[in-house]
């Protein structure tokens, strides 16, 4: 299975606020984090082919992150990218109602292009 998402996916950073007081934080989920979860899960339904999946087999996913990556001079930009592929996929799994502790491999790509999209691609094992 397949799946483009036809823009750049933001960082666990920019979609989770916290609110202070007592003990420790309560993080809650932004607005704009719920409407961009709300977006994909439309275009995973949409793209959405009969899949089964052997879950017992494990999971393969593969992301490719494709966004302008350098800088004017060729340098590679200071981005935090660890963390964007997590709201990807939990996003996706959501709607197929798959826990994602059924991925065993886990591939995360990162390709220089000037348009911004992902490509999430899940496969048995």
């Amino acid at each position: 299975m397949k799946i483009k998402i036809p823009f750049k996916t933001p960082t666990c950073n920019h979609l989770y606020g916290q609110r202070p007081g007592g003990f420790g934080r309560a993080r809650f989920i932004k607005p704009e984090a719920r409407k961009l979860r709300e977006e994909i899960k439309e275009i995973v339904k949409k793209s959405l082919p009969f899949v089964c999946f052997n879950l017992n087999a494990g999971l393969k996913v593969h992301v490719e992150i494709h966004e302008d990556w350098l800088t004017k001079k060729g340098e590679v930009k200071r981005k935090d990218i660890s963390n964007r592929e997590k709201f990807l996929i939990d996003s996706v799994f959501g709607v197929l109602d798959i826990d994602d502790k059924y991925i065993f491999e886990h591939t995360f790509v990162k390709i220089q292009d000037t348009e911004e999209y992902a490509v999430i691609e899940i496969t048995n094992r």
